[in-house]
């Protein structure tokens, strides 16, 4: 048995409210005890030059893996003594620990710090009778007619054209961006995208880049990409473009009339504009509740005053500034990092507000007693079974080894107690 944490652990700094700083001194002794029950287990099984398998002497064996077992028997006593000093002090980490200042020299004890961040202790504020706005976005005919028409547009018939392309046509082609040396920017290439020639939105050095071009001509065009751009990585920069024409064709468009009706079985026009208008309310009053849920949520979090942990802090900052990264890497920017360190700063506040209500969410269903059934579980893991054509058990299987099942109680969870304080809200609308 090991000796208790009580004679190792000898002092617990609190740099922060949350963090904790333990250091540790573990005797010579014990460490070398350690070692020697494991050359002890290795000389049972090694087998050396002028000796009997497992008669070697230990000094000899010492010797050669006497390094070895030093480096596993630190390994092994570190986490032992940790632990156990966990449950002395009731510390909960919500991080695995950093070890630093790890030393074990000749004639000195093993010593060694671990820095954790501790779970806070949780201050909701009053989640019951929040008071919400419910804003019904009302569906207009001008709506209707977009959603007809974008209808119709899904549903146009692309016509093969053995010519040129023209202003009107559809040019199907490969694109990506090239580099300041003329060759493709690695993980730029879109395939199989279908360029509108004359289509409000397009860029006109594309239409007059593409207007005349025939299947299979590979092109060069240059984007001169205007100051007030949207994407800031190409505000106001020169870009060229590589294209590789797949196809020219025309777009047809059908007409909304009995004939279209009909094949969207229903029997005229006017039920498909019925029909549109009804999925629309259904829409704009979904997205009102989830509107109004967040709003909830949004309020739960302002009123609750407590610090959070900064490492989950900075993990929410890392995930939610990955898309912005790999951005930047694709683009080659020279002055990537200061743009990508003054987006982190702007988004920092809601990477600390989105781990505060992981936090609450969590208090909130123990204090109302809003727990995560079997049954919902199995429901998921059915849905996905009957999408993929594959068995329940081995959609779990899967689940389970790439721990997708945790991620699925988590979300469970976090619905279920939306739901609990969306009925308990004051709902106006």
């Amino acid at each position: 048995m090991s000796e208790g944490a009580e004679e190792h652990l000898k002092e617990v700094k609190s740099p922060t409210d949350l963090k904790r700083v333990l250091t540790f001194e573990v005797s010579r002794d014990r460490v070398e005890k350690e070692i020697a029950n494991i050359i002890k287990e290795v000389g049972k099984d090694i087998t050396l030059p002028g000796f009997r398998p497992g008669k070697a002497p230990m000094d000899i064996v010492r010797a050669r893996f006497g390094k070895t077992a030093e480096k596993e028997a630190i390994e092994k006593l570190i986490p032992e003594v940790y632990q156990k000093a966990l449950e002395k002090e009731s510390l909960r980490p919500v991080l695995p620990a950093e070890i630093s200042e790890m030393k074990y020299q000749d004639g000195e004890p093993l010593t060694f710090q671990v820095a954790i961040e501790i779970f806070p202790g949780v201050e909701v504020g009053e989640y019951k009778g929040v008071k919400v706005k419910r804003e019904v976005k009302p569906v207009e005919d001008t709506d209707v007619d977009r959603e007809v028409e974008s209808l119709c547009d899904r549903l146009s018939r692309f016509d093969k054209l053995d010519r040129p392309a023209e202003i009107g046509d559809v040019v199907v082609a490969d694109y990506w961006r090239l580099g300041q040396d003329g060759k493709m920017i690695r993980g730029s290439r879109t395939a199989n995208y279908p360029f509108e020639l004359g289509a409000k939105g397009m860029f006109k050095e594309f239409d007059e880049g593409l207007a005349g071009a025939t299947v299979g001509e590979t092109k060069t065009i240059t984007v001169k990409y205007a100051d007030d751009f949207h994407q800031e990585e190409v505000r106001g920069k020169t870009v060229e473009f590589g294209i590789e024409v797949k196809q020219v064709g025309r777009k047809v468009i059908p007409e909304l009339n009995e004939e279209f009706a009909k094949s969207l079985g229903v029997k005229s026009a006017d039920e498909v504009k019925t029909k549109i208008r009804e999925t629309m309310q259904e829409s704009s009053e979904a997205e009102a509740t989830t509107q109004a849920r967040r709003e909830i949520v949004r309020l739960v979090v302002e009123k609750s005053d407590f610090e959070v942990p900064r490492g989950l802090v900075d993990r929410a900052l890392e995930s939610m500034m990955k898309s912005y990264t790999e951005e930047f890497e694709v683009s080659k920017d020279p002055t990537a990092q200061e743009k990508l360190t003054e987006i982190e700063e702007k988004i920092k506040p809601l990477a600390v507000n989105l781990v505060k209500e992981e936090f609450i969410i969590a208090d909130i269903a123990e204090r109302e007693n809003i727990v995560v059934e079997d049954s919902d579980i199995e429901a998921i893991l059915t849905t996905i079974a009957g999408r993929s054509g594959t068995s329940i058990e081995e959609v779990r299987k899967k689940a389970s080894e790439s721990d997708e099942i945790n991620h699925w109680r988590r979300d469970v969870l976090k619905r279920k107690v939306l739901d609990f304080l969306y009925a308990n809200a004051e709902v106006e609308g």
